[in-house]
């Protein structure tokens, strides 16, 4: 037993008082005389007993009565299970991922637990606590509840290291607090329960669990198929729990519903449907089902934009008839100029240059390439078979390319192909090695090269890329190589093209990082928007000659269209939505571990919280017995004689 002031113990040395009190109680007694006292002398000794008896039990009172006063006034207590007293230091985490959207017993589980957090945090505590895009830092439960009430969902979600380490950031640190780290999720994404953080946090997961695992969720879509007359957009669907109806799909422009069909879903419940569209422009796309599982998978965002072509700028006219053929409108406007007749304005607006074959590489072509290259403008090298390397290697040095060493006359095979490089990444659906192999009668070594694209069979590269530069190492005249016949020249100079300006995608996923290009011509301290019809925010972005690249991080927060606005014109609409891992299935259980405790609410977290920290205080008892004592000393003096 401990006391809160225990400097108040010396007042029992009072209880001597009433001790001394009683031992030296002098009275003066008078002597009566009786003519004869022999028959009162056994009633006086009876007398003088019973007298010393009831002196001695109103001592006892007294005595337990002051000292119950005294133990009272210095609080005594039991300390708590921990051993002794520390002071309270708090972390939450709450899980606000759209995961959480789920409905449990009580509602839907983040609602629920903002409510019951801020039912349990008692009022005079002060905590810390974290989401997966929030934190606020010692605040206490009136200020929580200002800033969680209208909490919504957030795209972002924690990875299990990055919640360990933000708790950890967020305790003071001091060794003297009690430290609890409270983890609120249904740890979706956790592959096992959070570790304790260390010897000195004690950890408390409340896992919340939906109580209905049954859900639908439009995944993906995409464009399967082009032609000038349709558009077919493909759209994959699942299922998670036992789903026996057919589903309702719907397809939307704006408010105006554009196509609906029922599609059942197969015994692994996935499923692809198709729509035959017409090939105009959908900025503001949107496919729906009905489903009371997760509502945030139930609609899926997308914008099919009128595309503005790449300009490309082909110089070197020189048998250019096949990249007429690949580059052709309306996906791209290209210029054709000589060496001698090129126009530098034109040039300089480019998204692709083009360098066919050249035998003379001016120094003001060089400086001007060397520009567009800082722009992050898309260039493409292809040497002349009597190409002079001092001049190429003059231009290389600038651009900070591997110098072209002596000219290889020996015939050479291109035999190997990088299909993990993004321009072959979509092209093959499996790895091909015996395809017709190209062939080079005259090629120029490079050497010390980390990014090949094409190889020949000594392994020195045909065709490599570095910084936004494609560089072949021979020329591609029919007289010296029949690659212009091969079927890799499609996808090749194609895919470079699309490349050159990020072509639009149907839709982007939010808590990522995008980077986007815009094709804008802007003027100086002129900026692009983002705008969903509400207030409009300025992304991070650069801009360059002819087009702006985007950088999107933490916004925007929420799915939906949003409007890319050069002042108040709209030059493209770009769609977001929330990635669909969040419908993922959810454990059934978590781990406990020494220092870790698994909890099915918050309540019942708290609660243990509360008792694993509560001092039990035993001065009330003593109260009631200084009453009992009085009690008894006061029926004592009436009733014993």
């Amino acid at each position: 037993m401990y006391f809160k002031h225990p400097e108040l113990l010396y007042a029992l040395f009072l209880l001597l008082i009433p001790i001394l009190v009683h031992l030296f109680q002098l009275r003066k007694f008078r002597t009566t005389e009786f003519t004869n006292v022999k028959f009162l002398q056994k009633a006086v000794s009876q007398t003088r007993k019973s007298s010393r008896l009831k002196k001695f039990l109103i001592l006892c009172t007294r005595l337990l009565m002051l000292a119950c006063i005294v133990l009272a006034f210095a609080q005594p207590y039991f300390p708590p299970t921990s051993g002794e007293i520390k002071e309270m230091e708090t972390v939450i985490y709450l899980d606000d991922s759209y995961s959480m959207q789920a409905r449990g017993k009580n509602g839907i589980l983040l609602r629920r637990s903002i409510q019951d957090l801020l039912v349990n945090i008692p009022q005079e505590e002060t905590v810390s606590l974290f989401t997966n895009n929030e934190e606020y830092r010692e605040v206490k439960i009136e200020d929580l509840r200002e800033k969680l009430q209208d909490k919504n969902f957030s795209s972002k979600e924690l990875s299990r290291r990055a919640v360990e380490l933000k708790a950890q950031n967020l305790f003071k640190g001091s060794p003297n607090t009690q430290k609890n780290f409270i983890a609120i999720s249904d740890f979706q994404h956790f592959n096992d329960s959070l570790d304790n953080l260390t010897g000195e946090v004690e950890t408390h997961l409340v896992h919340l669990l939906p109580e209905n695992q049954n859900n639908i969720s439009v995944d993906s879509a995409w464009v399967s198929n082009k032609s000038i007359d349709e558009v077919v957009l493909s759209v994959a669907l699942s299922g998670t729990g036992e789903l026996r109806e057919e589903i309702s799909v719907g397809l939307y422009e704006g408010q105006k519903m554009l196509a609906r069909k029922t599609v059942a879903l197969e015994e692994d419940l996935k499923e692809v449907t198709t729509f035959s569209l017409k090939p105009s422009a959908i900025p503001y796309g949107r496919i729906e089902v009905e489903d009371n599982g997760l509502q945030f998978d139930n609609r899926l965002y997308f914008s099919i934009n009128e595309n503005s072509p790449v300009k490309v700028v082909f110089l070197g006219d020189s048998e250019a008839d096949y990249l007429e053929r690949i580059y052709s409108a309306p996906d791209f406007e290209l210029n054709i100029f000589s060496e001698n007749n090129l126009d530098y304005n034109l040039l300089s607006q480019a998204n692709l240059v083009v360098l066919n074959q050249l035998k003379n590489l001016p120094v003001a072509l060089v400086n001007t390439l060397e520009q567009l290259q800082e722009e992050q403008v898309f260039l493409v090298i292809i040497p002349s078979t009597e190409a002079d390397t001092q001049k190429y290697n003059l231009l290389f040095r600038s651009l900070g390319l591997p110098l072209f060493g002596a000219a290889n006359e020996e015939e050479m095979l291109v035999t190997d192909i990088i299909f993990e490089h993004p321009l072959y990444r979509d092209v093959f659906s499996e790895t091909i090695r015996n395809f017709e192999y190209p062939r080079v009668q005259r090629s120029f070594p490079v050497n010390a090269v980390n990014s090949s694209i094409l190889k020949y069979q000594n392994g020195l590269p045909f065709l490599y890329e570095q910084d936004n530069v494609f560089v072949f190492t021979s020329s591609l005249n029919r007289e010296n190589s029949n690659f212009r016949n091969a079927p890799l020249i499609v996808p090749t100079f194609y895919n470079i093209g699309n490349m050159a300006v990020s072509m639009p995608q149907l839709y982007h996923l939010l808590g990522r990082t995008q980077r986007i290009s815009i094709q804008a011509n802007l003027q100086k301290d002129e900026i692009l928007k983002l705008s969903s019809g509400e207030t409009p925010f300025i992304p991070q972005q650069q801009s360059f000659q002819n087009k702006v690249e985007l950088v999107l991080e933490d916004l925007p927060a929420a799915p939906g269209h949003y409007d890319v606005l050069q002042e108040s014109t709209s030059l493209r609409t770009l769609s977001f939505n929330i990635s669909r891992t969040e419908n993922d299935p959810i454990k059934d259980q978590l781990e406990e571990r020494e220092g870790v405790t698994v909890h099915s609410s918050i309540p019942q977290v708290f609660s243990e919280i509360k008792s694993a920290n509560e001092v039990e205080s035993l001065w009330k008892w003593f109260v009631i017995f200084t009453l009992f004592f009085l009690l008894t000393e006061m029926l004592i003096l009436k009733f014993l004689k």
